[in-house]
C-alpha cells in the first residue's frame, strides 16, 4: 500500500494528509506532499511493527509485464481512485516489492 500511495503523488497529497491529520502523524498546517509523506510514513512504521513485509518473494521478473496485465483487467476506470494508472506503471510495483535477494 505505500508504495501505491506514494504513486498517486499530488493527485491525493491533500486527502492523505488529512487521513495523517487524523491519525495524529502532521498537522493541517505542513503542506500536503510533507504531510502525505508523513503518514505514508506512517503506514510503513505499522506495517513493519504487524511484521507486513516490505517484499514479497516469489515474484519473477519475466511474470511481471503479465501480473500488470491481469491488474490492468481488473481494474475499474468507475472506482474512485486519485489517478489511474498504465499497465507501465503497474508493472513497477512488482518490480517495487519483488524480494529477489533469496
Amino acid at each position: 500500500m505505500p508504495y501505491v500511495l506514494k504513486a498517486y503523488g499530488d493527485s491525493a497529497a491533500v486527502k492523505l494528509r488529512t487521513l495523517g491529520a487524523a491519525a495524529g502523524v502532521c498537522t493541517d498546517s505542513d503542506s500536503p506532499r510533507e504531510g502525505a509523506d508523513r503518514f505514508i510514513d506512517a503506514i510503513r512504521q505499522m506495517n513493519a511493527r504487524l511484521g507486513i513485509p516490505d517484499h514479497i518473494e516469489g515474484i519473477r521478473a519475466e511474470d511481471i509485464p503479465q501480473m500488470a496485465a491481469y491488474a490492468e483487467k481488473e481494474a475499474n476506470p468507475l472506482y474512485p481512485v486519485p489517478a489511474l494508472m498504465t499497465r507501465r506503471e503497474r508493472a513497477q510495483f512488482y518490480y517495487q516489492i519483488a524480494d529477489w535477494s533469496r
